[in-house]
């Protein structure tokens, strides 16, 4: 409606203003939309110069496209080659820019200023390059601090480990073109490129590399995406006849419908030409975070399919078992972040790519209805008869000679947002930008268009046979014989004042049912009137900001005198409008109340999601008044934007109607700089916070030897009546206070001093090589995971990933944070936590000649004050020894002497000691308790072949006994629980030779003890004597 796609000009002579208002727009209708993969346009460069006739405007424009399409060509095809498997060799400087020199042949891009352009690469030291020249800057990949370019600020920024740091120097070249060849990022930059402002940015891989969410709207803050129900009443259509006189055409409503498409995400691709096809498996995390503190249930989301476009990949998937939380009825809030498993060839790995959390908000949309684009705010809804369009004057104008005007431009779709509690009868909103922006294909519906035949006079004259429809785009042209032609027909002035109709119908695709009916009249003319911006204008704000994770709101203005200055002085010297004229004549779009946002300030410009709400006052009315702008947003909506950006931006606009769809704007950009920006709250944990005594050295068993990890054990035998050597262990109780105390936080962050914040314990993910994998006591090799909370440890057999059993949780709460380790009694479920704990003695930390050690893992302590606002806490990695309770020695007691009557027979003899080196049999230290039974030994079983060193070098057990010798038998009678547990009996060895007379020789047995974590194998070396008297 408002916007004319063809940049058609007006009748007479225009004014300078009115030729800059349409060198923007045409400016703009040649950049639109032009990106090739991964190729990220900037804004334009607007040459300075003035404008002198319509004549010399044309050739600038003709120029314009003939070098812009020049440099797109010659990056596409690049983009093409680099797709196809071609390598940059190289890239070198020209007379007039650069040459980019490949496998399969050069690419050439220009400047357009005679120049010579400027190289930037790595050397092949590993620093930074400028034409030949090392600046001695180390490329990533260096040993400590390494430069890379950032290509939003052309300068130098230093990376020290997770800090980036703007050096401010910038690596670009004076007035010509500068190539930055990043190898190891993958990118090619190219600034300086005629025809653009900013830097173009070209993937030299399709390897995806990172998710970005892009959200639909803000949810209390929180960047978010919708699950929506979609409620409309169904509609049925008649076929209608273009030459015919389908004049009372209407649709018939039916019955109700409620459709729900399920979830439909939409991420910024990184590089944006990444292959989607490479992507083995998509699947959500799904989390329901704290918005105040309460629990519940978590949805679960399956994505159905996905589809990727312009670098944005879009994501279906369907809800299951949990529910959405509402933050007003749950004080939770339901978030989702993309996990993409890629299959990148390039780099020769499999990677796994986590998005960024979105939070997801359950809502209710009804009565659907189409709706003109309209630049005033107004609720223009389409005619919803084919008689009420047709007795109405035109909606729109179309030159008869236009090759097209794209209606899906001039339409959109409203419904009512019953999610807003502050609307409980649903605001009535814009659903899409309008029909060509693809929104509503994304939720499972469409728009198609008919012309509808209808005749005019007594003589009947065809209106609707004066234009043919290709989808969208609506065509002026002659019938033949009164009849309708195909789309490309003859155009001739004799089609002047026809008005073709059209029927414009949104159609439900999932449950094939008509949503909404709508309908367009159209006039034929002989010249059409252009929209224009009659002033753009910008106020800045240097106001400071402090995260502090509330929804209090901030207010920005522009003073009164600001206003009066720079928009209604400046209209009347521009325009020659009045104050008056401005406030009767122009409509804040949206309304005074919360205008509509916009993505630039032309004419072409579109809405855009908004960030924060921008109001007029309406309490200053009075001549001798002047009304302002506010603009208000939340704190926590404020966060997510400055989060990624010093400064953001807003635009709204005033319209005035000069007649049906044209426009006269007033462009309006708020721009928010904070000075200071206080987003990144940090803190330290103090080894000073701890208590000494109950922390270690790494590896090391001298407690205050250090403040590297702490060592967790079963409960101590008569710590309590009720203890049973539960393996569990409060890690608060290593803490001074027992709690995390959180220092040194910068006095502006008042909203994460230490009281203010809760401190969560995890797993660190992923944990360290030297923590994964391990060794269990049966040597079998387990990998070690984390969960996606990071409370629980989980192990795999190496090589099979899929079957996982938890090994240790973590159990915390407001007083405590308990390490739990898993399988005391419980060998089905949890075999693989017991193999690995009974694999060393619980002060073996260093791998022992088998490969065996205590278990170790990596915690770490978050901090938090809301789950949106990462609070960096420094020294807040640990580790934590998972002791085995128990330890069985052979004390070397167990001997026989060859060939006594009846064979000989020996006690087995064992030493059994706790985690404290308690010795089992020393009433001491057991005083009235029964370690036996307070550990639970109940077996012991002789399990495994018999070594001996029979035939060979004494002590060297190197040979089976059954191999040796088949005349030398032993056996043993395994004892009972209540044998080990009250006589402390381990059973016995019997030993008969039923060959010759034998000299002195020893026999290696192994015995699996089993006790309530697990089985421990343990050598017994026995001595047998030669034969009595021989």
């Amino acid at each position: 409606m408002n916007h004319d796609a063809k940049g058609r000009t007006k009748k007479g002579p225009l004014t300078p203003n009115e030729i800059r208002n349409l060198f923007l727009i045409k400016l703009s209708r040649i950049m639109k939309k032009r990106f090739y993969g991964a190729l990220v346009l900037g804004s334009l460069l607007l040459a300075g110069g003035a404008v002198t006739s319509c004549s010399d405007y044309d050739d600038d424009i003709n120029n314009l496209n003939q070098r812009v399409d020049a440099v797109e060509k010659t990056l596409a095809d690049l983009k093409t080659a680099i797709e196809g498997g071609v390598t940059i060799n190289s890239i070198e400087t020209t007379d007039n820019g650069i040459v980019i020199k490949t496998s399969k042949g050069d690419f050439t891009i220009t400047n357009g200023s005679g120049q010579a352009g400027c190289t930037v690469e790595i050397g092949p030291n590993g620093t930074w390059v400028i034409n030949g020249t090392d600046t001695g800057k180390p490329s990533k990949g260096a040993d400590g601090a390494y430069y890379e370019p950032n290509a939003e600020t052309n300068t130098w920024w230093k990376v020290e480990g997770d800090q980036k740091t703007d050096t401010g120097i910038s690596y670009l070249a004076s007035g010509t073109i500068t190539a930055v060849y990043d190898k190891v990022n993958g990118e090619l930059l190219l600034s300086g490129v005629d025809g653009y402002e900013g830097t173009l940015v070209l993937s030299l891989t399709t390897g995806l590399k990172s998710l970005v969410f892009q959200p639909d709207f803000y949810y209390e803050g929180i960047e978010a995406m919708s699950v929506g129900t979609y409620k409309y009443t169904e509609k049925t259509v008649a076929a209608v006849d273009i030459d015919k006189d389908c004049s009372t055409d209407a649709p018939t409503e039916g019955g109700k419908v409620a459709m729900s498409p399920g979830l439909v995400a939409n991420y910024h691709m990184n590089p944006s030409n990444a292959d989607i096809n490479k992507i083995e498996q998509l699947s959500f995390i799904s989390a329901d975070k704290n918005y105040t503190r309460a629990e519940g249930d978590v949805v679960k989301a399956t994505v159905t399919s996905k589809e990727a476009k312009d670098g944005i990949l879009t994501v279906h998937a369907q809800l299951t078992d949990g529910t959405i939380k509402d933050i007003k009825d749950d004080k939770k809030v339901t978030v989702l972040a993309l996990q993409a498993n890629y299959k990148n060839a390039e780099e020769k790995v499999d990677t796994v790519i986590t998005s960024d959390y979105a939070a997801v908000k359950a809502v209710n949309y009804e009565d659907l209805k189409l709706a003109h684009v309209d630049a005033t705010g107004a609720d223009r809804h389409l005619y919803t008869t084919a008689a009420e369009a047709i007795a109405n004057p035109a909606d729109y104008e179309v030159v008869w000679n236009d090759e097209g005007m794209d209606i899906a431009e001039l339409i959109q779709t409203h419904y009512d947002d019953m999610s807003d509690p502050d609307y409980p009868n649903g605001e009535h909103t814009a659903w899409d930008v309008n029909a060509k922006s693809g929104t509503v294909e994304k939720y499972g519906f469409e728009y198609s268009y008919e012309l509808v035949g209808y005749h005019k006079g007594s003589n009947e004259t065809s209106e609707s046979a004066h234009a043919a429809l290709q989808g969208s785009i609506l065509r002026p042209q002659m019938p033949d014989k009164g009849k309708h032609q195909d789309f490309g027909a003859a155009q001739n002035q004799a089609e002047i004042d026809r008005e073709p109709l059209v029927r414009v119908i949104l159609k439900d695709k999932v449950s094939n049912k008509i949503a909404s009916v709508g309908y367009i009249k159209f006039k034929i003319v002989a010249e059409a009137a252009e929209s224009k911006v009659v002033l753009p204008v910008s106020f800045s704000f240097d106001d400071k900001y402090t995260v502090d994770c509330t929804e209090n709101e901030l207010k920005l203005e522009i003073a009164w005198h600001d206003f009066e200055e720079d928009i209604l002085a400046k209209l009347e010297e521009t325009a020659g409008i009045s104050k008056e004229e401005f406030h009767n004549d122009f409509k804040l779009e949206g309304g005074n109340d919360n205008a509509t946002q916009f993505d630039g300030a032309l004419v072409t410009s579109q809405p855009t999601t908004k960030k924060g709400i921008v109001k007029q006052t309406i309490t200053d009315q009075g001549p001798e008044q002047t009304e302002i702008l506010t603009w208000t947003l939340k704190n926590n909506e404020a966060y997510q934007l400055f989060k990624n950006n010093a400064s953001i931006s807003v635009v709204v606009r005033y319209a005035k109607e000069v007649e049906a769809g044209i426009y006269e704007y007033i462009y309006v950009t708020l721009t928010w700089a904070p000075e200071p920006l206080n987003i990144k709250p940090a803190g330290d944990l103090a080894n000073s916070d701890k208590i000494s005594n109950y922390w270690y050295a790494y590896n090391s068993a001298t407690p205050g030897s250090g403040y590297d990890e702490i060592h967790a054990n079963v409960e101590t035998v008569g710590q309590s009546a009720d203890a049973d050597d539960e393996f569990k262990s409060d890690i608060l109780n290593t803490f001074v206070g027992n709690d995390v105390t959180v220092s040194n936080v910068a006095e502006a962050y008042a909203a994460f001093q230490n009281d203010k914040l809760t401190k969560e314990f995890t797993f660190v993910d992923p944990q360290d090589s030297k923590m994964t994998p391990v060794k269990g006591n049966s040597g079998t090799m387990y990998d070690i995971t984390v969960s996606a909370d990071g409370k629980t440890l989980y192990a795999n057999v190496v090589g099979n990933p899929l079957v996982k059993q938890p090994v240790v949780v973590i159990n915390q709460t407001a007083t405590e944070a308990v390490l739990e380790y898993q399988g005391k009694d419980d060998n089905a479920n949890y075999s693989f936590a017991r193999d690995i704990l009974n694999a060393a003695d619980h002060a073996q930390f260093t791998e022992d000649s088998e490969g065996k050690k205590t278990f170790t893992a990596q915690m770490q302590i978050n901090a938090e004050n809301c789950d949106y606002v990462p609070f960096e806490l420094s020294n807040n990695t640990f580790s934590a020894k998972f002791l085995r309770p128990i330890t069985i020695s052979d004390p070397h007691e167990t001997n026989f002497v060859d060939a006594t009557t009846g064979g000989a027979k020996a006690a087995l003899k064992l030493t059994f000691i706790d985690w404290r080196d308690h010795d089992f049999d020393n009433k001491a230290v057991t005083g009235t308790h029964n370690y036996y039974t307070y550990y639970g030994v109940e077996s012991i079983e002789q399990n495994g072949d018999i070594l001996t060193d029979l035939n060979g070098t004494s002590g060297v057990f190197d040979r089976k006994l059954k191999d040796v010798t088949k005349n030398v038998e032993f056996t043993f009678a395994a004892p009972t629980a209540a044998d080990i547990q009250n006589n402390h009996n381990f059973g016995t060895l019997t030993y008969l030779n039923n060959g010759t007379t034998v000299g002195n020789f020893q026999i290696k047995v192994p015995f699996d003890v089993t006790y309530d974590w697990g089985t421990i194998k343990v050598w017994v070396v026995c001595k047998i004597s030669q034969t009595e008297a021989n």
